[in-house]
């Protein structure tokens, strides 16, 4: 018979369940992180490019241009939320930085994360004047 310890309970319930707890399988919460990360990416991928693809086509049509002034503004902010995205998946992708090729993505990626806010800016100074001074526009004829 085995012994009995002070809670009245033998200790060979004790082992067995010591060693049906080593067989549990916890996985770092580091990982789950990465795998969400990897998925809002994927995701932004999914709908950032083709939704910036149509925008540019749209935007970039004659008749679209030659109406509206913004347009400009507006397709040049669609190519640099494309071109960030994909730069950045090609430096996570390929995780170099010391190659010519990576520097020049890197230069890419830095250039396209600071002029969006830039457009934003100058598209939004533009509606402003527009606004403010509807009737003072100026038309270039060519």
């Amino acid at each position: 018979m085995s012994e009995m310890n002070v809670s009245g309970f033998s200790d060979d319930n004790v082992s067995s369940i010591v060693d049906n707890r080593s067989h549990v399988n916890v996985t770092d919460p580091v990982s789950y992180t990465m795998d969400i990360r990897d998925v809002i990416r994927y995701v932004a991928l999914a709908l950032g490019v083709p939704g910036n693809i149509l925008s540019l086509i749209v935007w970039l049509r004659g008749h679209v241009v030659s109406k509206n002034p913004s347009s400009v503004y507006l397709a040049a902010l669609a190519i640099a939320d494309l071109v960030y995205p994909l730069f950045v998946e090609i430096l996570y992708t390929y995780r170099c930085y010391g190659y010519w090729f990576c520097k020049s993505c890197w230069t890419v990626t830095y250039a396209a994360g600071l002029l969006e806010p830039l457009l934003v800016l100058s598209f939004s100074v533009e509606r402003l004047i527009a606004i403010r001074h509807p009737l003072q526009v100026c038309y270039v004829y060519m």
